[in-house]
């Protein structure tokens, strides 16, 4: 049997690559690839697929609202993300979210091909060290995560009251890297808006 796969990741040296990979893979075809979350959905409802294999961070949406949205129009749907992010708190939320698999991008290929055979069986597969991590909490809950260098940069700059773009030119980054920040320092500081950031700031003098 040959499974339909989506791709959904910006890069597209990686899409590309892995297209190139799986060319002649007789029990996976990867039939179409997207950079955004909101066009995966309408692929998925145009041309049904058995698996998805997801970047996590995206232009127009993450990959948790992705596989929510996907697995609440498709139950059956095994989903795969394939990230950067090893951050627990992450991973918790995208196995929650209902995620069959989570694979590092540093990870070689080959344990992505791994990852694929084993979700389309029925049979979660995690990362080596994903699932070390999870293990490690499981033994001993994490500490509240502290700010990095980066997030507490961005947090000065979103008191100040600049926008994503403005914050992305000060600091040589990306658009969308600043909204990954931004959710970190949400998710970390427990704060659903900018008001919560902003007193956690001035709590903790970092203006």
């Amino acid at each position: 049997m040959s499974y339909r796969v989506l791709l959904v990741d910006d890069h597209r040296i990686l899409t590309e690559g892995l297209k190139m990979i799986f060319r002649n893979n007789s029990t996976f075809d990867i039939v179409a690839s997207t950079h955004s979350g909101a066009y995966a959905l309408a692929l998925l409802k145009a041309k049904p697929v058995e698996l998805m294999v997801t970047d996590y961070s995206m232009p127009d949406m993450n990959g948790l609202d992705l596989i929510r949205q996907a697995k609440a129009l498709f139950p059956d749907l095994k989903t795969i993300v394939l990230t950067m992010h090893d951050e627990t708190s992450i991973i918790k939320e995208v196995i929650a979210a209902g995620a069959d698999g989570y694979v590092l991008k540093k990870c070689a290929m080959e344990e992505l091909a791994q990852a694929m055979e084993s979700v389309v069986k029925g049979k979660p597969y995690l990362s080596a060290e994903v699932g070390q991590r999870l293990f490690q909490l499981a033994k001993q809950p994490e500490p509240d995560e502290p700010l990095t260098d980066r997030e507490v940069e961005v947090l000065r700059l979103i008191i100040k009251e600049l926008t994503n773009k403005e914050i992305a030119a000060q600091l040589f980054i990306s658009d969308r890297t600043v909204e990954v920040h931004r959710k970190n320092l949400m998710r970390k500081i427990k704060c659903a808006n900018t008001v919560g950031l902003i007193k956690y700031a001035f709590a903790n003098n970092l203006v």
